[in-house]
């Protein structure tokens, strides 16, 4: 089975990373996010360092900033809730100040400082990443880093089909208001209910249809792809290490 698909948070840009080998990109990325998800944040110099370092790798893939803040409203939540963090992560019962009658706890301050910092720099990461990788060179990376091949196909197909099930949801949408639905109130919820029931049956026969066109073509269970030519990047393994280097030594030596 061949396929060359690209996805939608790829922004086919001229980008130093766009060449380099899936592969080399998938660990490095994962190598820094570890990092930083190990920071202590109590060295001002190793937060500021992992900063640069996800900086850097922001302005090479020449993602337009518009695009950058578009996607990194995906941690809204996360951001949401450690907003609640001062007001009831007591810690060791240390009050900063109070506001409103309510206590705000330093314990609670520092937690919701260090999510702050490591989920933007992280989903800073996973933005570059899926910008400059198409999920076909994910899937590619992946099978050179000797993943499971069950997990590489579960992986395949759940992206590809999500993006078709996006659009079938938005077919649905043009379909409801051509008839003239509005969503106000509780009472225009149940049809949302039915359309959402009908779609949930409609992907599971889709899925059981193309299963079964996929078996009588001779799939295995296994994605062949094509060998493709990419450039080998030593800087950004290098860049990855400095990242290990500086969490290692914020942990266990300053």
């Amino acid at each position: 089975m061949q396929t060359s698909h690209s996805h939608h948070l790829e922004t086919h840009s001229d980008s130093y990373l766009v060449k380099i080998k899936p592969e080399i990109k998938l660990i490095s990325f994962f190598a820094i996010i570890l990092s930083i998800a190990f920071l202590s944040l109590e060295n001002n110099v190793s937060v500021v360092l992992q900063a640069l370092i996800v900086a850097g790798l922001l302005i090479v893939s020449k993602l337009r900033l518009k695009t950058y803040l578009k996607r990194l409203s995906i941690d809204i939540p996360f951001i949401l809730f450690a907003l609640f963090l001062p007001f009831v992560s007591k810690g060791n019962g240390e009050i900063l100040t109070n506001f409103l009658n309510f206590s705000i706890y330093k314990t609670g301050v520092d937690e919701m400082i260090s999510i702050l910092i490591k989920i933007t720099l992280c989903v800073t990461l996973a933005i570059v990443l899926t910008a400059t990788t198409s999920n076909i060179e994910i899937i590619y990376g992946l099978q050179k880093l000797k993943v499971s091949p069950l997990l590489i196909s579960i992986f395949s197909f759940a992206i590809r089909y999500i993006d078709v099930f996006i659009d079938e949801v938005k077919r649905v949408k043009i379909s409801m208001r051509s008839r003239g639905y509005s969503e106000k109130g509780i009472k225009t919820l149940k049809p949302l209910a039915f359309a959402s029931g009908a779609l949930l049956i409609r992907g599971y026969e889709r899925g059981e249809r193309v299963y079964n066109s996929m078996i009588s073509r001779g799939f295995k269970g296994t994605l062949e792809l094509e060998a493709r030519e990419f450039n080998s990047s030593n800087l950004i393994l290098l860049i990855s290490i400095f990242s290990i280097v500086i969490c290692i030594v914020d942990r266990f030596v300053l």
